[in-house]
């Protein structure tokens, strides 16, 4: 049983990296940004409301015994999903590599050109935030969470080895 948090950035591959690892490990995966997109969530147009309903969401997925979530949103859940992961995966790239995977994957997208620059210029401003708001605080956790029994971090910054991380999850010589 695995119970897994991917943190990084903006098109920094968690969503890519859930998938294949559910599919490898048999693990369910939850998309926090989907969360966002479903149709009961975009009808709560209280913010309190809302986090409340996120939070809820949130915490039922955790109690159970076996997922991967990720995604990046709703800062004040971080530190709830690092003391109930048991591994905790950071895929922390830089910002231009971010902005650059953002527009190779919108790239193949039928927009209009407005709609397409303005998306951009706020997926950018929101990769930027990222690096210089939350990063630090993923950062602060991995210092706090660092040597706990039962926590196993990996920071990673650069191109991964998936059969590597795999079979290290597998073997449970993590940590």
């Amino acid at each position: 049983m695995y119970k897994i948090v991917i943190f990084g950035n903006s098109c920094s591959g968690k969503t890519t990296l859930a998938n294949l690892l559910g599919k490898e490990l048999d693990t369910p995966v939850y998309h926090l940004d989907l969360w966002f997109r479903d149709l009961r969530m975009r009808k709560i147009t209280q913010i309190r409301q809302r986090k409340r309903h996120f939070k809820k969401k949130l915490e039922k997925v955790l109690n159970t015994e076996n997922w991967i979530v990720e995604g990046w949103g709703y800062v004040d859940t971080y530190d709830v999903r690092f003391s109930k992961a048991d591994i905790i995966i950071f895929l922390d790239v830089l910002p231009e590599e971010s902005k650059k995977r953002f527009l190779i994957r919108e790239q193949n997208k039928q927009m209009h050109i407005k709609k397409f620059e303005k998306l951009t210029k706020q997926s950018f401003y929101r990769i930027d935030k990222f690096h210089e708001e939350n990063r630090p605080i993923i950062l602060y956790l991995f210092q706090e969470y660092d040597g706990k029994p039962g926590k196993s971090l990996f920071p990673i910054a650069r191109k991964y080895n998936l059969q590597q991380l795999l079979a290290t999850l597998r073997n449970g010589k993590y940590g």
